[in-house]
């Protein structure tokens, strides 16, 4: 079993999967500095942080900054990590765009330090959570690993800038690492920041669900099954040195997943082009992940959605917001 050190192990996709690390019987240490990137109701954090906590199971759990190396060295002095598994990040392209600065910190020094602290731990593996973001636009052939990357956005840019700096400390300095691109995360213990969250949010608040360019495709992601190939990649053999997909593979228009919360919560759709900002994605081919460990992801939107849906009924908070009564 090993000690594994999970940078944002109290967010969305790192609970997860220290879930996932806890059950097989590793040592799981958490980093987490607790940012509140939108200005969350108070009840709504302070109950999906203590679901994440709870569920998370950690062993030990260091509160801090991930860009401030004395606070990084004293836990990896005190951890001593066989693995490290990097999720820490920005949750969305918009708020890298707003805050560019804080953003540089979080998503290229922080690696920076970490990648320097692995080497002098002697750490066997860094894990690194990248994004489909660093194809930019793709809508036509899936995209393998190989593929052109082309980011549109300062949050790809800076992904697949994690990326090279993974394999560049890896050609100078040894180090071991695995790199997941994940797309489209949805599921249980989700703040109200992504695409399936925005809608369910909207419609038990206005009722009027916004879809942004209807008939663009997503690959929408099943956070399990992410967090599956999270602590897939951390321990096993065929994944060193690696990139890898890591998604569901079977895209599905955003008005499909309008239309199903608009089954289960009511409410009605107005539709608008397409957001600029965001490069044109669809499907990607995780088949390089799922043929070369035992990795396969399981969710698809159609039991995935109401899956979720039903969880954020169940949550206190939710049950205050204006359209619930009516569900």
């Amino acid at each position: 079993m090993k000690r594994i050190l999970i940078l944002g192990g109290h967010g969305f996709i790192g609970s997860h999967t220290a879930n996932l690390l806890k059950a097989q019987g590793h040592t799981i240490g958490v980093v987490d500095c607790y940012h509140k990137y939108y200005t969350f109701p108070k009840d709504e954090y302070d109950c999906v942080l203590e679901q994440r906590q709870h569920h998370c199971g950690a062993d030990e759990v260091f509160p801090g900054q991930i860009e401030d190396p004395v606070f990084m060295e004293n836990t990896f002095k005190q951890f001593n990590p066989d693995i490290v598994i990097h999720v820490a990040t920005y949750p969305n392209a918009y708020m890298v765009k707003r805050n560019v600065i804080d953003a540089t910190g979080n998503m290229i020094t922080a690696t920076a330090v970490t990648l320097d602290l692995c080497v002098e731990y002697n750490v066997e593996r860094i894990v690194f959570a990248s994004s489909s973001m660093v194809y930019g636009d793709f809508t036509s052939d899936a995209p393998v690993e190989t593929a052109r990357t082309d980011p549109l956005t300062l949050y790809g840019s800076y992904k697949l800038q994690g990326e090279k700096m993974c394999q560049i400390w890896q050609r100078e300095k040894g180090l071991e690492y695995t790199i997941l691109r994940p797309s489209a995360l949805y599921g249980t213990r989700d703040m109200i920041v992504r695409v399936i969250s925005k809608l369910a949010e909207a419609a038990l608040t206005t009722g009027e669900l916004r879809v942004q360019g209807p008939d663009n495709k997503l690959d929408f992601s099943w956070v399990e099954d992410v967090a599956s190939a999270f602590a897939t990649a951390a321990t096993h053999k065929n994944c060193a040195n690696e990139i890898f997909n890591c998604t569901r593979g079977k895209g599905r228009t955003i008005m499909e997943a309008a239309e199903m919360v608009q089954a289960r919560l009511g409410g009605s759709i107005t539709t608008l082009p397409h957001d600029d900002f965001y490069p044109n994605r669809d499907t990607l081919t995780s088949d390089k992940l799922k043929n070369s460990t035992n990795w396969n992801p399981s969710m698809d939107i159609d039991t995935g959605i109401p899956k979720y849906l039903n969880w954020l009924l169940e949550q206190p908070y939710t049950k205050r917001l204006p359209r619930y009564e009516s569900i």
